[in-house]
């Protein structure tokens, strides 16, 4: 076994990758795509929260097959997916929805993310926080709520992109 861990560390020296491990698969990300991705999800918060031109803010920070799935844990996920529906789930055109209520009481927080190295680019897990705006909450059962966000992020020529978002709104402690 001493050996074996020797030629390992002997490889990993000289720059040669073997897949052995996580550990070892972490390595495909560079410090600089863990700030990028950091920087996507901030973003993304921000563009659904305040319905940058018309939602397209929103749907931007997708692929163009992109999708948004939410999942209220009753076996029937909703699914938006491409750039116009995205657009819409952000606002839309008028960016109306926004600043009615219910919808205008929420905003969106992504907190303690996590980013793992995945075969098709990364993923990430993060908590999603709905704190109310002026004392006022989207629905009495969310607020304070704490959901979590399942990413999948591939690097595109514009950068890193959401493939896909599942926003689990009602984890239960210890489910994966």
């Amino acid at each position: 076994m001493l050996k074996l861990t020797r030629f390992v560390f002997g490889l990993a020296a000289l720059g040669i990758g073997l897949s052995l491990s996580p550990a070892r698969a972490a390595e495909k990300l560079t410090a600089m795509d863990y700030i990028e991705i950091q920087q996507l999800v901030n973003r993304l918060n921000f563009a659904l929260d305040y319905c940058g031109h018309g939602g397209s803010d929103f749907a931007a920070l997708f692929t163009e097959d992109g999708e948004y799935v939410i999942d209220e844990g009753d076996g029937k996920p909703r699914t938006i997916r491409g750039p116009q529906q995205l657009a819409a789930l952000a606002g839309g055109p008028d960016c109306a929805v926004t600043r009615t209520p219910p919808r205008a009481y929420m905003a969106h927080l992504a907190e303690s993310l996590v980013i793992e190295p995945a075969a098709r680019g990364a993923r990430g897990t993060s908590y999603a926080i709905y704190p109310g705006r002026k004392g006022k909450f989207l629905q009495p059962d969310v607020a304070g709520q704490v959901g979590l966000y399942h990413d999948e992020y591939v690097r595109t020529a514009k950068g890193w992109r959401l493939k896909q978002r599942r926003h689990e709104t009602s984890p239960e402690s210890g489910a994966k």
